[in-house]
C-alpha cells in the first residue's frame, strides 16, 4: 500500500508552515542588482506592514541600499532554518519579487514604520534607529513562489500567503 502523503495534506502542511513563517520571521535574505547589473545578496531585519509590504531599515553604506534606491527592485527570500530540515535540497522557502521605495523621514508613514520594526526586532533596532545614514525602505511584493519540498512548488498570493496556486508541474 502506498503511504505517500496526499496532495491535500501536503498543501495543508505548506499553508501551516507559511502561516507560521509570516508570524515569526524577523529577517529576510535580500537580493538586489546594481544599475550596472552586479548582483548582491544580503540579510536585513524586516517587518510586515498591514498592507502586506515588507519594511526594512538599511544602511546607506551598504551596496544593497544603493541598489534599492537606484533600481527600485529586489527579491526577498524567507527560508526554513537549515537545522530544521532533514533534506537540505528540499529546504522550504518563499520568495517574492518586490518593488522598492524609500520612505522619507518627513513621510507620515516613517515613524509607524520604525515602530513596527522596533516591535519585530526588539532592542537591537534601537542600536541603528537613530543613525542618519539608514533608510526605511518599503518592499511591495508581487506574486511569490513557495518551494515546500520536492515536487511541491506553488505560486503564492502576495496579499494572503495562504492562497496558493495548484502545485506547479514541470512542462513537457
Amino acid at each position: 500500500m502506498d503511504h505517500a502523503p496526499s496532495a491535500v495534506s501536503r498543501t495543508d502542511r505548506a499553508r501551516a508552515w507559511v502561516a507560521s513563517l509570516r508570524e515569526n520571521f524577523r529577517t529576510v535574505i535580500l537580493a538586489t542588482v546594481s544599475p550596472a547589473g552586479e548582483p548582491e545578496a544580503s540579510v536585513a531585519g524586516a517587518a510586515l506592514a498591514a498592507d502586506g509590504s515588507f519594511l526594512i531599515f538599511v544602511s546607506g553604506l551598504a551596496a544593497h541600499t544603493r541598489h534599492l534606491l537606484a533600481t527600485g527592485r529586489a527579491s526577498v527570500l524567507l527560508a526554513e532554518d537549515e537545522a530544521a530540515t532533514a533534506q537540505p535540497l528540499a529546504r522550504r522557502r518563499l520568495s517574492f519579487p518586490c518593488a522598492a521605495v524609500a520612505i522619507p523621514r518627513s513621510d507620515p508613514a516613517y515613524t509607524p514604520g520604525q515602530q513596527l520594526l522596533r516591535e519585530r526586532l526588539g532592542p537591537a533596532f534601537d542600536l541603528v534607529s537613530g543613525l542618519g545614514d539608514f533608510e526605511l525602505i518599503r518592499l511591495t511584493p508581487r506574486t511569490g513562489r513557495l518551494v515546500a519540498g520536492f515536487g511541491e512548488t506553488y505560486e503564492v498570493d502576495s496579499g494572503d500567503w495562504t492562497k496558493f496556486s495548484a502545485p506547479i508541474r514541470p512542462r513537457g
